[in-house]
């Protein structure tokens, strides 16, 4: 009597089959992905590949620290000339630092004071110089003899003492009403240049 092999002895050839075939798999997809990298590396071989510039690391952009409460005094001749205060502020490695609720502080020899206020900006902390933007409200310059100069952002210019904009502008003083496109003075408004739409009108 002819007997027929029982399913016990059958499983360790199918477990064995099994295994050979997950092998073979493997084996077969290890060759195919060196047969790709190596033909794309023969293909592309002496091709400068450039990288797209979202993906580059821009240079020097490296933060450095990021703190609260952020001050920055500028000194002429042993006398502050003037003083940067940030509610934030992060430090780059670049020398740049973004600020967030900032005033910078004026003071001249014979006593006149102006304050510059903006809610986000940038300082070059080597120069001083600074762009501020104007985020909800606009950025501000208030002189202690009662001029108010308003606009979307202003730059300031540390060495010269100068803040400019190309931006629409209005200054409002007690006798004069100004406004136009484009504008750079002193930080005491003394000197002031408008470039277009000049719109002035004198007040009693």
């Amino acid at each position: 009597m002819h007997r027929r092999p029982s399913v016990v002895a059958l499983l360790p050839l199918l477990l064995i089959m099994k295994v050979f075939k997950t092998i073979l798999i493997t084996l077969f997809t290890v060759l195919t992905l060196t047969a790709f990298i190596y033909g794309g590396y023969f293909l592309l071989r002496g091709t400068e590949i450039s990288m797209p510039v979202l993906f580059r690391p821009s240079p020097g952009a490296r933060l450095l620290m990021s703190m609260d409460g952020f001050k920055f005094t500028q000194s002429e001749n042993g006398r502050v000339s003037w003083t940067m205060h940030a509610k934030n502020a992060d430090l780059y490695e670049s020398k740049e630092a973004q600020l967030k609720d900032m005033e910078i502080f004026f003071n001249d020899p014979d006593g006149k004071e102006a304050v510059l206020r903006g809610e986000t900006g940038s300082m070059d902390t080597d120069s001083g110089n600074a762009v501020i933007r104007r985020r909800t409200r606009d950025v501000r310059v208030i002189t202690s003899d009662g001029y108010l100069l308003t606009a979307d952002s202003l730059f300031w210019k540390a060495g010269q003492r100068l803040v400019w904009t190309a931006a629409p502008f209005k200054l409002v003083g007690s006798e004069i009403y100004l406004e136009g496109v484009g504008l750079s003075a002193n930080v005491d408004m003394r000197t002031i240049v408008v470039k277009n739409n000049v719109k002035a009108v004198l007040q009693e």
